[in-house]
């Protein structure tokens, strides 16, 4: 593999950590810039192929469910995504956070978009990247 190459990838999995990072920091810190401490909603998306339901739970709520899920002993900076939560639909350890769509037209609720060569807000249903438009603007 060419140095070239190589650079390209060490920075996709740079960035895709760092994203993924603000993405556990904004669901997991406290209060928020509005409401009350704890109250904001953020979407989450049930993995399970069986259910797929998608719902929006307070920060609060997905705290005390991380907590849960931490008990065990596992340790957040040893593990590369958050655990699973309990789906409140399916009742199976297949929980997610979620993005909802910024485009208004779609709305499509869907996981993070892994792809190092891409923004990680694309929307799989539309194309909308809210951080493209942002960079291109």
């Amino acid at each position: 593999m060419d140095e070239d190459k190589k650079k390209k990838i060490t920075i996709g999995i740079i960035v895709a950590c760092l994203g993924l990072a603000a993405i556990i920091t904004f669901a997991t810190r406290e209060g928020g810039g509005t409401g009350t401490k704890g109250s904001a909603k953020i979407w989450v998306k049930c993995a399970n192929p069986d259910c797929e339901a998608e719902y929006q739970i307070t920060r609060k709520e997905y705290q005390e469910q991380m907590r849960e899920q931490m008990a065990d002993g596992e340790m957040m900076m040893m593990m590369m995504t958050p655990p699973a939560l309990i789906c409140k639909e399916c009742e199976e350890e297949s929980l997610y956070i979620a993005t909802k769509c910024s485009n208004s037209e779609c709305g499509a609720i869907f996981f993070t978009n892994t792809n190092m060569e891409d923004y990680p807000d694309r929307c799989p249903e539309c194309g909308i990247s809210e951080m493209e438009e942002r960079r291109n603007k």
